[in-house]
């Protein structure tokens, strides 16, 4: 009972409401698992995968290749619950769907705690909501069967604990302990998406500097540094040429810009307090050091290309990041200026401030690293020994795709819409905030009537908003730097830019929609905070805040209803023949094959959790082995998965004539049925021609 007293009427009602909707959902008729609720392929990989590791097959989707393609926290919560699939295939999905309800609870629990605490209750409530019951957040983030679940729990988490953090160090000496835990927590962040590394890495910034400016300005210069050397030689070369050709290369001299151009900026006095001296000061300051950083990196650069370390480089590519960088870096400082407050002390020299602090910084950035790093390096270590392969190979093989100057899957980003994340289509990691660019750019219609002007009025739309909101958060300063500090803003959108740049500029192809689960959190808080602003007059008045907190509970009510209404259309009750198959692609597979056909397939997720009595394996590489990644590369898959007891393909064969394919399995394939636009193929020994 005391634990139940720790929850507020508000936090029983959205737990009660949410798990309610999610238990008549995982009560639903068994054909709508795979139809309506869990209908990612992507996430059987995670399924399969995690049923052989209990049945004592190993890491492996098909029992015969290991696998590492797959997020490691999100698998290990997976494991105990597939282990029920040897009894009913559907039992592990209705239990899943509910283990995702309640991290859903207790992510929007937090949120709520969150925007209560240092905004007002009327807007938690509405965050708190809007987190819960949106249909694009759910869709993506708890329909999917995927990792999002346990990512957003495991961010807002980490956000909370930093909140607590940051209430707590101004006033009480900072613990090793502390430290720890947030390292710990940064860690969980890191398993449940391995892209989430980048916030892992930039939060012990942001924990080891506190009090100093450096804390806030680092985090920011190395997202400048990042967008001004990759675009750089995107607008040097040309997208598409970039992603072909020199993606490797600009990253090689984005990851040598970060330490030499932030060396000379802190040694130059760049990350000094910029209200110590004249703003004037601080840009001459920052023009010197980027200058300086700019020949360093570049003479470095040529001399790693003559001894052939690194790859060739477009040289102007330096001049043009120079000019960037210089602009970006500057802009960030004039922010500084603007929203920090003036000082009377004088603050120390560099290297003043460094013999003064290095001793805690470096002792408190060994822990929290130690502790992140050790966890990370004991993971590649692992993976290199079980799997030949450090990383997950599903994520090397998407960025092998992108490298193609064309594929059958998903392309890069192929414009600079894309490239910087503001992109319509897959790169657009901002949605559901998007859903007011496209209010407004409607609104806009009556300006801008032409059809032609359609995605123009989607740009002006969004630049209109983006100004509006920075002129309302520098309208209020000095509440948006306490804001800002207390919810980590600064942290999460660093690591959220740089997070979509290790996409957009390392040439990825087939980025999806749920990696953008930060970004989604990040747009929840940060639209609680411009909301909070908006009402703040009048929740100083008693009778209007009352009027708030009701339209708020009536805002829960609305959101809560449509999804109840999703659930109850959608996930029906006794309405499909409990003998109907799940998947008519694997009635038919059942029915052209023999028992212990080993069929591959490019995908197969699904199809391979529900046949039985046959093998599927997967051929696009996602979910399957580091040698086959490498014999797919060669040209010689068709004999690599032969050798491996594949007599079937089920696949479109003009898929496979292009690449990363390139038509080396065609050689070997002779027709026997067709499905859906597939054909059901022998794979031969020997090859036709």
């Amino acid at each position: 009972m005391k634990f139940l007293k720790r929850f507020s009427l508000f936090e029983v009602t959205l737990v009660t409401v949410i798990l309610s909707i999610h238990l008549y959902a995982a009560l639903a008729d068994a054909y709508n698992f795979p139809n309506v609720w869990f209908k990612r392929d992507d996430a059987y990989y995670y399924f399969k995968v995690a049923q052989n590791i209990t049945e004592g097959y190993g890491s492996t989707f098909d029992g015969i290749n290991p696998t590492n393609g797959y997020h490691p926290l999100w698998m290990l919560i997976c494991i105990p619950i597939f282990a029920l699939a040897r009894f009913d295939l559907i039992l592990p999905l209705r239990v899943l769907l509910m283990v995702a309800a309640v991290m859903q609870a207790a992510t929007a629990v937090i949120i709520y705690r969150l925007v209560k605490t240092h905004l007002s209750q009327a807007v938690a409530i509405v965050a708190a909501s809007f987190w819960s019951f949106h249909f694009y957040i759910h869709a993506v983030v708890y329909e999917n069967g995927l990792e999002g679940p346990v990512a957003a729990l495991a961010i807002v988490y980490l956000i909370y604990k930093l909140s607590i953090f940051e209430m707590e160090w101004r006033t009480k000496p900072v613990t090793t302990r502390q430290i720890v835990e947030i390292a710990l927590a940064a860690s969980i962040v890191m398993f449940s998406r391995l892209d989430l590394v980048f916030l892992a890495f930039i939060v012990g910034i942001w924990v080891v500097f506190r009090g100093r400016v450096i804390r806030s300005l680092l985090p920011l210069d190395m997202l400048a540094i990042f967008i001004s050397m990759v675009s750089s030689v995107a607008y040097r070369t040309g997208i598409d040429s970039y992603n072909t050709i020199y993606a490797t290369s600009a990253i090689e001299a984005t990851v040598l810009a970060f330490g030499v151009k932030i060396l000379a900026l802190y040694f130059f006095g760049a990350y000094l307090n910029p209200r110590a001296s004249s703003i004037w000061k601080v840009l001459r300051q920052t023009f010197f050091a980027l200058t300086t950083g700019t020949i360093i990196t570049t003479a470095l650069y040529l001399i790693l290309t003559q001894i052939g370390v690194a790859k060739n480089f477009p040289r102007t590519a330096f001049l043009l990041d120079w000019g960037l960088s210089l602009f970006l870096l500057s802009m960030i400082r004039l922010a500084a200026f603007a929203l920090s407050r003036s000082i009377s002390v004088k603050t120390d020299s560099p290297v003043a401030e460094l013999k003064g602090n290095w001793k805690t910084w470096f002792n408190e950035g060994l822990t929290y690293y130690g502790v992140l790093g050790g966890f990370l390096a004991f993971y590649m270590l692992l993976n290199k020994i079980m799997f030949g392969t450090s990383s997950p190979v599903s994520g090397q093989i998407k960025r092998w795709w992108g490298s193609m100057p064309s594929t059958v899957y998903e392309r890069p980003a192929s414009n600079w819409y894309a490239f910087f994340g503001i992109s319509k289509d897959a790169f657009n990691p901002w949605d559901p905030g998007t859903d007011i660019v496209l209010w407004l750019g409607n609104l806009l219609r009556g300006v801008f009537p032409s059809v032609e002007m359609e995605d123009g009025r989607y740009y002006i739309a969004m630049a209109i908003l983006c100004i509006a909101g920075l002129a309302l958060f520098f309208a209020n300063k000095h509440r948006a730097v306490h804001i800002s500090s207390k919810l980590t803003f600064i942290p999460i959108f660093a690591a959220s830019g740089i997070h979509l740049l290790s996409y957009s500029a390392t040439s990825y192809g087939g980025v999806k929609e749920w990696y953008w689960v930060s970004q989604m959190i990040l747009v929840t808080l940060l639209g609680s905070y411009f909301l909070d602003l908006l009402l703040r007059p009048l929740l100083r008045i008693k009778f209007a805040r009352l009027a708030l907190q009701t339209i708020a509970i009536g805002i829960f009510t609305i959101f809560a209803y449509n999804l109840t209404d999703f659930a109850v259309t959608s996930m029906r009750h006794n309405y499909f023949d409990p003998d109907r198959p799940y998947m008519d692609v694997v009635r038919y597979l059942e029915a052209n094959t023999p028992p212990g056909s080993i069929i591959g397939m490019t995908g197969g997720g699904n199809v391979g959790y529900f046949i039985r009595d046959r093998t599927i394996i997967n051929m696009d590489g996602l979910i399957n082995s580091n040698d086959y990644f490498h014999a797919l590369q060669n040209g010689e898959a068709s004999a690599f998965l032969r050798d491996r007891g594949m007599t079937l393909v089920f696949a479109n064969p003009r898929l496979l004539a292009l690449p990363p394919y390139f038509g080396q399995f065609a050689p070997f394939l002779e027709r026997y049925s067709s499905y859906g636009g597939k054909g059901l193929f022998y794979l031969l020994e020997e090859p036709k021609y």
